[in-house]
């Protein structure tokens, strides 16, 4: 059994222990792009390409390659021995994005690993967080993600003393009556395995941009 240790996603990734409003809405007419080619605290080159919209009737299509000089570190616990030469030169996946959320310059955009120079993250989620400088050269376009791992079934909560509670499988939508057009928040869904991608928070507040030492390139991000 071969474990692996996401070293290259602890360092792009800023863990969120706030609990956040979760959304999943659409903005339909909006688009997101970008080229980044950029170098963070382990002094290596990675490469984002990404390219995203949402069309008139609220269906996201696009895709995302990143590419990034560091390796992924795999343990090998069955102790059978792993050559360094059997591992990929680099890391990189291919994502088909279905998802995109957009508020002023900043794009939430999610969608799933379809391919990947380590296989383990084939199946899995990824959401990106971008936001555009607006052309504004004193101000880095800023970027940061996520990798989610699809959830397994499991046991569906329920009241003990109730055989018949159904309440697990309740919905609704949470909204603040004294503020008018609050979009408010939807109910945490209970049921193990119904995760379609990472979750997605109401912007700005809830997400920690990656720390750049050096990047070049563009982000562009279009509301309608």
């Amino acid at each position: 059994m071969k474990i692996f240790v996401p070293v290259l996603i602890a360092v792009l990734v800023v863990l969120i222990f706030a609990q956040p409003q979760v959304t999943t809405a659409q903005t339909p007419g909006s688009a997101a792009d970008g080229i980044y080619k950029f170098i963070m605290e382990d002094d290596l080159i990675k490469y984002l390409e990404f390219d995203a919209k949402t069309d008139e009737r609220g269906i996201t299509t696009g895709y995302m390659i990143f590419t990034d000089e560091a390796k992924i570190i795999e343990q090998d616990v069955d102790g059978v021995g792993l050559r360094e030469e059997d591992l990929p030169p680099e890391f990189s996946i291919n994502v088909e994005f279905d998802n995109l959320t957009v508020e002023k310059n900043r794009a939430v955009i999610t969608g799933i690993i379809r391919d990947s120079s380590y296989k383990y993250y084939i199946g899995m989620f990824v959401r990106l967080a971008v936001e555009d400088n607006l052309g504004n050269p004193e101000v880095p376009d800023k970027l940061t993600w996520r990798v989610c791992k699809p959830e397994e079934g499991g046991w569906v909560p329920v009241d003990s003393e109730d055989p018949k509670d159904q309440g697990a499988y309740y919905k609704w939508w949470a909204t603040d009556y004294e503020v008018k057009g609050d979009v408010g928040i939807p109910s945490v869904d209970l049921i193990p395995g119904n995760l379609k991608g990472c979750p997605v928070y109401t912007m700005p507040a809830y997400y920690d941009f990656a720390e750049i030492k050096k990047g070049e390139g563009r982000i562009h991000v279009l509301q309608q």
